[in-house]
């Protein structure tokens, strides 16, 4: 992870670069930090080492983080930004901008590190994939392009987003263990389990995916789908 620090005080860079080496290390996370002193340095710096995340001075000489950053912007950079300042007065500039977040000095250990968690979180998934037996060999899938899995007797005929399929020799309940909420996914009916991602609408006996496949509910299922669906798009 390539992240770059842009403030004129020293301490801060100082304090901000020694706090994120420690969330790094008790993540496991490879970090290389860059730092600077002025959002020119920065820009022309960013044009060769394409950096993952910006931490961003609003309050520096000649030209200032909001600045900085819609330079950055106009040059077609969509990097996230993290603004740091010691004044709440920039923060609708920031937004304007699409800052990711905004933090006020003096940086606090606790904020920071929920900040870069939800950095983490929104900006560095990894595709989970699934390697299952088929009828003719074996197949690798993202997890993620998983549409539904229906159980059809001792196989389970799996379909992607793009509405192409695959049957595979797994159990149906082995597919539960792999396909589970943690994922985004849900069993809606004792046949099916159904990626919440890809539903278009439900009703009580019937979900329509993107793909306009209908797959139906049971009675028994629907009251904790309706409450997952609901409760995993609001986290979303």
């Amino acid at each position: 992870m390539k992240i770059a620090i842009c403030d004129d005080e020293p301490i801060y860079i100082e304090t901000t670069s020694s706090l994120l080496q420690k969330w790094a290390g008790e993540h496991g996370i490879e970090m290389q930090i860059f730092t600077y002193d002025n959002g020119d340095d920065l820009i022309a710096a960013h044009t060769d080492e394409c950096m993952d995340l910006i931490l961003l001075d609003v309050i520096m000489p000649l030209l200032n983080g909001i600045d900085t950053a819609a330079e950055l912007r106009a040059n077609g950079q969509d990097v996230p930004i993290i603004f740091l300042t010691s004044s709440r007065e920039f923060a609708v500039e920031s937004y304007e901008v699409k800052a990711f977040h905004y933090l006020l000095k003096p940086i606090d250990e606790i904020r920071l590190f929920a900040v870069m968690d939800e950095y983490r979180k929104q900006f560095c998934k990894t595709k989970e994939t699934f390697t299952a037996q088929t009828v003719t060999g074996f197949y690798k899938m993202t997890i993620e392009e998983v549409a539904c899995l229906e159980a059809q007797n001792k196989l389970v005929l799996v379909t992607f987003s793009n509405g192409t399929q695959i049957t595979i020799r797994e159990p149906f309940y082995k597919c539960e263990e792999i396909f589970h909420m943690d994922l985004g996914f849900i069993k809606c009916h004792r046949s099916y389990i159904v990626n919440l991602m890809l539903v278009e609408q439900f009703t009580k006996t019937e979900v329509t995916l993107q793909n306009g496949m209908v797959i139906p509910i049971s009675r028994n299922n629907y009251a904790a789908f309706k409450e997952v669906y609901f409760r995993y798009m609001f986290q979303k």
